[in-house]
């Protein structure tokens, strides 16, 4: 049976998620090598399929030994290294390239790489996933990813070779089923539904544009094109919490941010959220944080 519409179950949302995978290498890196960074905008992956190497990440001060079955998937902004071994420290082109069944194979590491498009549409979708997911090896993967991963590996080598499509559409599925293992947030969950309502998604886009602007119920309900009585009850269908909380959450998120960042006084950046005055947004922004920190 369907789920009721509004529902937070991440299966609903990607039931029509169209996503596209594309494979940029697959192959073995060779001798001393690192790579960082990925495509702009997109979320990428790297699979190791064979061997080891070393994989940092922003939550881990040291590298972490990865293996065959391993899997690094992360969000565009995400810094991370994979690597040859652990005391190399940036990125640098492998000494040579071997296709994955060659004579090369014996202690190097096979690696299958590329990234996801799930285009301007799925935006909100991607924002809520966690700004990395590594397992460093099959042990560590979820059974059915370990079992998935596996069988993308014995079709990226040998006699069995696939063709590219072949793999993309592999590719396609574990990102599914990656995206249903991790935490989503319930309250992303509720951003990405409304962002697939038109009215809905031209009013985030209007506040995530001007969050300092003077807001009420019935100017979002007017950029929705509804009437604030429809637009509220559809809100908090969609979103799960009202227009006013999710605005107030919102400014304070950014907030958060921007005092992160640096560079903006704290007048400033109280402006920016919508807070005509200072004491009182520090007194919010205050009960907002852990322990009120």
């Amino acid at each position: 049976m369907a789920s009721p519409r509004g529902s937070n179950s991440v299966d609903d949302l990607l039931a029509d998620w169209v996503i596209k995978a594309h494979v940029t290498f697959r192959g073995l890196a060779c001798t001393r090598w690192g790579i960082a960074g990925g495509p702009a905008g997109r979320i990428g992956f790297h699979a190791i399929l064979s061997g080891e190497c070393w994989v940092r990440t922003p939550d881990s001060a040291t590298a972490t030994r990865a293996s065959a079955g391993g899997l690094l998937l992360y969000r565009p902004t995400t810094e991370y290294l994979l690597a040859h071994s652990p005391d190399i420290s940036e990125p640098q082109s492998p000494v040579r390239l071997a296709p994955l069944s060659s004579e090369h194979s014996a202690g190097n590491v096979g690696l299958l790489c590329g990234y996801f498009d799930a285009g301007s549409a799925n935006a909100a979708l991607v924002n809520a996933l966690p700004k990395h997911v590594f397992w460093p090896s099959a042990a560590a993967c979820p059974a059915p990813i370990a079992a998935l991963l596996k069988v993308i590996d014995i079709c990226s080598q040998g006699a069995s070779a696939s063709p590219a499509f072949v793999l993309e559409r592999l590719l396609e599925s574990l990102i599914i089923m990656v995206v249903r293992t991790v935490a989503v947030p319930r309250e992303a969950l509720g951003v990405v539904r409304a962002n697939r309502h038109p009215q809905l998604q031209r009013l985030l886009t209007a506040v995530h544009r001007e969050p300092g602007r003077r807001w009420t119920v019935r100017s979002m309900a007017s950029v929705a094109g509804l009437s604030r009585s429809t637009f509220a009850e559809l809100f908090h269908r969609e979103v799960g919490e009202s227009p006013a909380r999710y605005l107030r959450n919102y400014r304070l998120a950014l907030a958060a941010r921007l005092r992160r960042q640096g560079g903006l006084s704290t007048d400033k950046i109280a402006r920016q959220c919508g807070y005509r005055s200072t004491a009182a947004f520090r007194r919010r922004f205050r009960q907002s944080m852990p322990d009120g920190a």
